[in-house]
């Protein structure tokens, strides 16, 4: 049926004395037989084609697609370029500011480059009060900032706004700490973000430790927040004096348990550290505040001086606008816990 669909075609064409389609016998085969014996004809035909055949291809497809846009409409990212998941709510900490902690100039530890200057004592006992966990209520913070000084503030590492809530400390006579994270006995206790864990690398520790002291440039040192385990823990311990060492910084111990090895092992790395002699509130009651500052008073005459640590609340606040303007009158002197690691280093010169 194909045979005689073909003869009764050509005939039509003979009929109407036109030729239909191109030549595909004779000629064709004598064409094919003259690009054989030129090469250079055949390969530019053969170019030639693949030309004509990629123009078809991309015509009949359309242009390539945008794979940014498409995806971005789609509401979605290739996963090559995917962002990491967010970390969950409790893990979101405040970034560090952009400036880094300043370092000290050759010859001069940063601690002393920060700390105030030590006043006149003229053989009288020296009293240093540190407040700690400063930062998180504004409100609380302004008021102690408020005290009659100079006073020892150690802001807590996470706190927000610490630029300008450390300027008004400057600006009022204080001395700028660092208060820190540290791993507590009771583990469900929330000690705070980027706290130091007996269970960390040392590498994550210096992370973590590094992430707290870029927050606050120009302070003298770091005291502990907690840290009744970690500070038992002399591994994890020497990696913070490491650091703190090539920082020139110093140390504080809370001493939030009596195990602590915090200042044997600052000693044995070269760090200045002095301890807490007084807790001022853990009772807050104003009267029990009182008396512990009285306590302070005692340590003070007996040794020749003492640091007690409290902390911004209300009741701690009333009790020490009581009894800071009696110190003078009493034969003491307020100092910057600064003046303690110069006294410690002095003695053990």
């Amino acid at each position: 049926m194909f045979e005689r669909f073909t003869n009764k075609r050509r005939r039509g064409a003979k009929r109407n004395g036109k030729r239909r389609g191109k030549p595909m016998g004779r000629e064709v085969l004598a064409w094919a037989a003259g690009l054989r014996q030129n090469p250079w004809a055949f390969f530019v035909a053969g170019l030639g084609l693949g030309i004509v055949v990629g123009v078809a291809l991309a015509v009949h497809r359309g242009p390539a697609p945008n794979l940014v846009a498409s995806t971005q409409q789609a509401g979605s990212v290739p996963p090559k370029f995917a962002p990491p998941p967010s970390p969950p709510a409790s893990a979101v900490m405040p970034p560090p500011p952009a400036s880094p902690l300043p370092r000290a100039p050759a010859g001069k530890a940063a601690w002393q480059q920060f700390a105030l200057a030590m006043p006149a004592t003229d053989g009288r006992p020296v009293i240093a009060i540190v407040i700690d966990d400063m930062g998180i209520d504004k409100a609380d913070a302004a008021r102690v900032i408020g005290l009659r000084g100079p006073l020892t503030i150690a802001f807590m590492s996470y706190a927000t706004e610490l630029d300008s809530q450390a300027r008004a400390a400057r600006a009022a006579g204080d001395e700028i700490w660092m208060h820190i994270p540290m791993e507590p006995l009771d583990g469900e206790v929330d000690a705070g973000p980027n706290v130091l864990k007996t269970d960390l690398t040392p590498e994550e520790i210096r992370r973590r430790l590094d992430w707290a002291l870029a927050r606050l440039p120009g302070i003298v040192g770091v005291n502990n927040h907690m840290g009744s385990k970690f500070t038992q823990y002399s591994p994890g311990m020497t990696v913070v004096m490491e650091d703190l060492r090539a920082r020139g910084l110093a140390f504080l111990d809370s001493r939030t348990i009596a195990a602590t090895v915090a200042s044997q092992v600052a000693g044995r790395m070269g760090v200045p550290h002095i301890d807490r002699d007084v807790f001022i509130d853990n009772d807050e009651s104003v009267q029990a505040v009182l008396r512990q500052l009285e306590e302070t008073e005692r340590v003070a005459v007996k040794r020749g001086h003492a640091l007690a640590i409290g902390h911004p609340h209300p009741t701690t606040i009333a009790a020490l606008q009581q009894w800071l303007p009696t110190l003078k009158a009493k034969g003491f002197v307020l100092v910057p816990a600064s003046a303690l690691l110069r006294l410690e280093l002095s003695s053990a010169g």
